[in-house]
């Protein structure tokens, strides 16, 4: 009994050996992680920020496919996006609204992540703020490329049936590689409650691709006068 008794603890203070060198072990490679990334030249850091941008991106066409979003969050990425989207639509509008119009894109964006995130986090799930934000950042990816390629398309064809089906498209790819990120992230009873303001999220967001206005950049046409020769009398 007393043999069977000291095995266990020996097992027990092995496993704790164990645990404790993997936690070690875990430490000092994030501290050469943090030693490496101090040291290493701006250029380096650069390319391998930008590296981890590009591969987002590429998480956003194959959101099954990776969980750097969630677990490597960073905010460049959707502030790019946002910026971009920000200046295509300011680029339509009118001189008196473009700062109103760049403003309030960077407002629906940015807030309207913070609300459904928060939403989720009512609901039980364990998306944090930042998660959130870069994840519904990089997720609009399809409405700045569908915004673009209407901007590109305009001088050909501006009708609304193909403005609305490149939106549609777009919006639709939106919301599935978002969900396909936060809906681990939520109970699976209440997962309605978390799709419900995603959706409406990207609606609003297409909706502002959808009625950018792409006539304020052709000059109006101005009539023109002739001047009719008078006939001065004898």
């Amino acid at each position: 009994m007393a043999d069977a008794f000291n095995d266990s603890t020996d097992i027990s203070d092995m496993t704790a050996f164990e645990v404790d060198g993997e936690m070690d072990q875990q430490a000092i490679q994030d501290q050469r992680m943090v030693q490496t990334t101090l040291d290493e030249p701006v250029w380096d850091t650069i390319k391998r920020d930008m590296l981890a941008i590009v591969t987002k991106f590429y998480y956003v066409f194959l959101p099954h496919q990776g969980k750097a979003l969630l677990n490597d969050w960073d905010l460049w990425g959707p502030m790019a996006l946002t910026m971009t989207l920000a200046l295509l639509l300011r680029a339509s509008a009118g001189p008196d609204s473009q700062s109103e119009v760049f403003a309030g894109v960077f407002f629906i964006v940015c807030i309207g992540a913070i609300v459904v995130t928060i939403n989720n986090q009512l609901v039980g799930g364990t998306l944090t703020v930042f998660q959130g934000l870069c994840v519904l950042g990089y997720c609009i990816l399809p409405l700045v490329i569908a915004c673009l390629l209407l901007k590109l398309v305009a001088g050909i064809s501006s009708h609304l049936a193909l403005r609305g089906i490149v939106v549609l498209v777009a919006m639709g790819w939106s919301i599935y590689a978002s969900v396909g990120f936060i809906a681990n992230q939520s109970p699976i009873k209440r997962r309605a409650l978390v799709l419900y303001p995603i959706v409406l999220y990207y609606i609003v967001i297409g909706w502002l691709v959808l009625n950018d206005n792409h006539s304020s950049s052709v000059p109006a046409s101005t009539p023109s006068t002739t001047a009719h020769p008078t006939t001065l009398g004898a």
